[in-house]
């Protein structure tokens, strides 16, 4: 730290001066976080965060296995997500920070237990809560996360739980996910996440909804709700066309 300042946030400025200088044109790589840390004389961890630092300013894209890239010479108030693996999705429950409003049990009418995964009259729980970019910083999304009754033993477990949820419970399951389902809508944000996220009544949202699922059935499902005119998913496809055509 220099006068007051974290290291990391003097390397997100240097890096920031350069991406607005065009120095790192977009679609081009960023150095790699070693070479950074050389660079700058820090720790992989300290470029780590000044990275993810201008991931959610819009200025670059993160996919693993090929690095860091520029996507934008100029900076926005859109959180970025981009996201092709359950690690990817791991470390964004660890990079962010979630506040746990509430838990509550549910009786899941046929609407909802369609989305879920459920049978209709099923009680499960639901964990409310809104993830931050960190504390005190901005708010990412609204979450309402939806929990078969097999596990009610681990809600008192997962309110404190600082990682991923469905880590944790596929741990205690024992049962690998296979599978994960996700559904992207654009809806009229309800009112109940427009308040929590201080947005306005008629605000409009990005729905994510997630079901993780094991051989045994679902584990969790999440809706996410993010503000439509703050939130950019990115998702590559690879084509495979040319294997399958061999």
């Amino acid at each position: 730290m220099q006068n007051g300042e974290p290291r990391y946030r003097r390397i997100q400025r240097d890096l920031e001066d350069r991406l607005s200088q065009g120095l790192y044109p977009v679609g081009s790589l960023l150095p790699t976080e070693a070479d950074l840390g050389f660079e700058f004389k820090a720790s992989r961890f300290t470029v780590r965060e000044a990275l993810r630092k201008l991931t959610e300013l819009g200025y670059v894209s993160r996919t693993q296995g090929r690095g860091t890239e520029v996507v934008s010479n100029n900076p926005r108030r859109s959180y970025l997500q981009s996201i092709q693996t359950l690690e990817e999705l791991f470390q964004v429950a660890l990079e962010t920070w979630f506040v746990v409003h509430g838990t509550k049990r549910i009786v899941l009418d046929d609407e909802l237990a369609k989305s879920v995964g459920g049978k209709a009259g099923e009680e499960w729980f639901c964990i409310t809560g809104v993830r931050w970019t960190e504390p005190g910083g901005r708010s990412i999304a609204m979450i309402e996360s939806y929990i078969p009754p097999r596990f009610e033993d681990q809600i008192d477990t997962l309110e404190q739980h600082r990682g991923a949820f469905f880590n944790l419970l596929e741990k205690h399951c024992g049962e690998p996910i296979e599978q994960v389902v996700q559904e992207i809508r654009s809806l009229a944000m309800p009112l109940r996440i427009s308040r929590q996220l201080g947005l306005r009544p008629d605000a409009l949202a990005l729905q994510l909804l997630r079901r993780y699922i094991t051989k045994d059935g679902v584990i969790i499902a999440s809706f996410n709700w993010h503000p439509a005119d703050q939130f950019v998913y990115k998702m590559t496809i690879d084509s495979n066309r040319g294997a399958a055509n061999k």
